[in-house]
Formats: C-alpha cells, sequence, structure tokens
C-alpha cells in the first residue's frame, strides 16, 4: 500500500519560505544547464474564452522525484466569487514510481514563480536599485513583490500598476503589507533567524521601511524603475522600448502562450535576453515576438542556469538592460513542491492517504 501526502495552500505557505525558494529553483535551472534533469513537452489548450490549462512534467534527479503540474485558469471566476488558478502537483519518486505527494499547484506556483524573477534579479539586477514596479495586481502579485525584496535590499518603494483598472492598482497597494504579512508568515519567520544569510535585512523590518504605491501613469513609472516585473495575460506590449532607462532589469512574467506580449519587441535590441528553456520560450514566451519581428535570434537568448553556472554570461555593463522571459518551467515546480513535502514529513504536516 503506497502512502501520499496531500498538502493545501495554507500548509504550503506554512512549510515554505521565499528565500528558502529562490535557492531551490536556482539550484534546479542549474541542475537543468549541466543536463541531468530532464524536462517533458509542455502540454497547453485554450478552453474556450477568457480560460486555458497546461501540464508541465519532468525529473528533478538530485532529488530523485519526477512528476506533473496541471494549473488551470479561468479569468472570469472572479465574477463567481471562485479563484481563477485552480490545479494539482503531483510528486513521485523517481527511484520506485511511487506516488509521494498532491500538493495545491496555485499557491506553489505564486511561490516558483516569484523565485524565479527573483534568481534573476539576484544575478541581472542593480543591487542599489531603489524603486521596483511590478505591472499586474493579480494573484502573482504578492509573491513577485516578496521575492524581490528578499534580493533587492535597498528597494524602499513598490509602484504598482494595472494596464486595465488604476483604482485597482490604488487598492492593492494600499492592502499589499497585510497581503505579504498573511502570506509569508513563515518567510518572515525564517528571516528572523539569525543563521539566515540570504536577506539582506529582516523582512518585517523592511515591511515596514517600504512604501507600497498605485500609479496611474505607466510611462512615468516605467521611467523611475530599474527594476520591473511585469505579471499579467496583455496580448500587446505594456512597456515601449523609449521609456526604459538603462541599466534596468525586466522580469517579464505574464506570456506562456502564443500571441501575449507584455514588452515592445524593439526593446530587446541590444538587450541582454535570458529565459528559463530556450525552445519553449520561443515558442510561447516573451522572446517569441523579437525573435518574430526579427529582431533577436534565439542563439543570442541565454538560459538563465547556464549563466548562474558561468560568470561571463551575466550583465556585460551597468548600463546594459536586461530582460529574463519567465516561461515556468516544471523543475521549478518539482523543486519548490520537493521542499515542502520534505518539511511536511519533517514536521508531520499534511494529510496522509493510504492509495
Amino acid at each position: 500500500m503506497t502512502q501520499v501526502t496531500m498538502l493545501s495552500a495554507s500548509q504550503i505557505s506554512h512549510l515554505l519560505d521565499m528565500p528558502a525558494v529562490i535557492d531551490a529553483v536556482a539550484d534546479a535551472y542549474k541542475e537543468k544547464a549541466n543536463h541531468p534533469a530532464t524536462l517533458w513537452p509542455m502540454v497547453y489548450e485554450q478552453l474556450g474564452g477568457e480560460a486555458d490549462m497546461d501540464i508541465r512534467s519532468g525529473v528533478l534527479a538530485s532529488k530523485h522525484v519526477f512528476g506533473n503540474k496541471l494549473l488551470a485558469w479561468f479569468g472570469e471566476n472572479a465574477k463567481r466569487g471562485l479563484p481563477e488558478l485552480n490545479g494539482l502537483v503531483n510528486l513521485y519518486n523517481s527511484d520506485t514510481g511511487e506516488p509521494v505527494a498532491v500538493l495545491n499547484a496555485t499557491a506553489l506556483t505564486g511561490f516558483r514563480t516569484g523565485a524565479a524573477g527573483a534568481v534573476a534579479s539576484r544575478l541581472l539586477a542593480n543591487p542599489d536599485a531603489t524603486t521596483l514596479l511590478v505591472v499586474g495586481t493579480g494573484s502573482q502579485a504578492p509573491y513577485q513583490i516578496m521575492a524581490q525584496l528578499c534580493v533587492l535590499p535597498k528597494v524602499t518603494q513598490v509602484l504598482l500598476a494595472n494596464p486595465r483598472d488604476a483604482k485597482k492598482a490604488q487598492a492593492a497597494a494600499a492592502q499589499m503589507p497585510m497581503t505579504l504579512e498573511k502570506l509569508f508568515s513563515q518567510t518572515i519567520r525564517a528571516t528572523n533567524s539569525a543563521t539566515n544569510s540570504v536577506v539582506a535585512g529582516l523582512i518585517n523590518h523592511r515591511l515596514s521601511e517600504v512604501e507600497f504605491t498605485g500609479v496611474t501613469d505607466l510611462p512615468a513609472a516605467v521611467q523611475r524603475s530599474r527594476v520591473i516585473v511585469t505579471a499579467t495575460p496583455s496580448t500587446k506590449p505594456l512597456i515601449q522600448a523609449d521609456g526604459v532607462q538603462p541599466g534596468t532589469h525586466l522580469n517579464a512574467i505574464g506570456a506562456d502562450m502564443e500571441g501575449k506580449q507584455e514588452l515592445e519587441a524593439k526593446l530587446f535590441q541590444g538587450a541582454q535576453a535570458y529565459t528559463d528553456d530556450v525552445p519553449q520560450a520561443s515558442e510561447v514566451g516573451e522572446i517569441q515576438n523579437p525573435i518574430k519581428a526579427g529582431v533577436i535570434k534565439p542563439e543570442q537568448v541565454v538560459e538563465i542556469g547556464n549563466s548562474l553556472l558561468d560568470p561571463t554570461l551575466g550583465r556585460h555593463d551597468a548600463n546594459a538592460i536586461t530582460i529574463f522571459d519567465s516561461t515556468g518551467i516544471a523543475l521549478q515546480d518539482l523543486a519548490a513542491a520537493n521542499l515542502a513535502f520534505v518539511r511536511a514529513k519533517e514536521q508531520g504536516i499534511g494529510t496522509q492517504v493510504d492509495l
């Protein structure tokens, strides 16, 4: 009989702290670059209207696990009083093939996607940046903010923009301190530890110093910011090339299917471009657009795992514009899921089901 650990969204939030997830995702990227990890082709389907689903799967050899994540997005669910994102992560022992855990995919996706952007910012962004702009006020926004605060110790101003509704940006900004404290109690506890060296400054102390502002003028906010995160379902560019200042780092999170776009294609001209998986991103990520426009070629894009292993592939100079196209790969999910599962076993958390 096989025993499987079931973990809910609240249990995952209790088990995970963002600095640990950032390190786990960075290790997964490096493992991909070293080739012991395996990715299988992503399955993506539109389900009509504002709805889609995708399945991502792979093997994380170093942790002796493989698995898959099915995540469904229903954009109209907010009107029904339901979450827009739903899904599950299934984790298996790669030595025996036995299932070991089933995890809520919404919370896990939030952590691992936030962590992905933080891995890139830690490597590429100016560590002295003081202003962070997050475009998009959906479920991913607080995860992106917390992750960026964990790796950018001098950020004191967080600007929030909602291209469709400026009032939503202002409301999100007003609620953000409470949202972060609610979602990341474990991160706050972990970063209070004297042994934790990932975060420069205690997160709970930093949250009291950071000012959150909802902006109505996106182009002006772009000009003010040296780190920009876009996390929207946009199909046309929100960030224009002319407004991005030298030395800015951008994390493009939203594009995960053909036709999506958050950045003007010509922004990539002369910029240093990075992604998690070049073949996947060339088809469904942000870089699909400058590739189609002939601005860049796929071979000019560096996989983030390679740059983590080889410092010469990082930022070339202080004035360079750097862009990380985060399409999301299964290894991120497996790394975060395995971390949650291991901690759950150690702490006796989760529901045990005999199959």
